[in-house]
């Protein structure tokens, strides 16, 4: 017993700070071993378990294109699904303005349910290939489950003029 006096008056500050030392690297375990091996079997985590309340049927899928297919502006529509993000490609003919291209897609948004635009995000390409007539474009919009409405992204490339 007067070893183990003896010991702690002459090292207090080093079993001390052993002691934290020990603490921390079983936290620090811890932590790791339930961020890298705990949680959810899915990729997506929690966030798509009400996924089936909300489906999107073939049958709505093949009548949004054939709809939109058969606008004379609009060559092809492309629909893709992947967890709570719908993708819709439009391409259009090559005449088609910027402007009538953004106006239909963001009509289209009609088609959806309440129920569909609360759920999922949606994620829109236009593109309009350039003719001898227009220079054509290729542009991004979005809407995100709290938007009203879509928001558009223009990268479209700008020649600067040298002077």
């Amino acid at each position: 017993m007067n070893k183990i006096k003896e010991l702690w008056g002459k090292y207090k500050v080093l079993i001390v700070l052993g002691i934290i030392l020990i603490i921390c690297l079983i936290a620090i375990i811890c932590v790791t071993v339930s961020y890298f091996f705990g949680g959810s079997e899915s990729v997506y985590g929690d966030r798509l378990k009400d996924i089936d309340k909300y489906p999107i049927s073939e049958s709505f899928v093949s009548d949004y294109k054939t709809e939109l297919e058969t606008d004379e502006m609009i060559e092809s529509v492309e629909f893709t699904t992947k967890g709570r993000i719908i993708y819709i490609n439009i391409s259009f003919v090559g005449d088609t303005s910027l402007v009538e291209a953004e106006s239909k897609a963001a009509a289209s948004l009609e088609k959806f349910s309440e129920e569909i635009l609360s759920y999922y995000d949606i994620n829109m390409t236009l593109n309009c290939e350039s003719t001898e007539n227009s220079e054509g474009f290729t542009i991004m919009g979005a809407k995100n489950v709290a938007g009203s409405g879509l928001i558009w992204n223009n990268n479209m490339p700008v020649e600067s003029e040298e002077e």
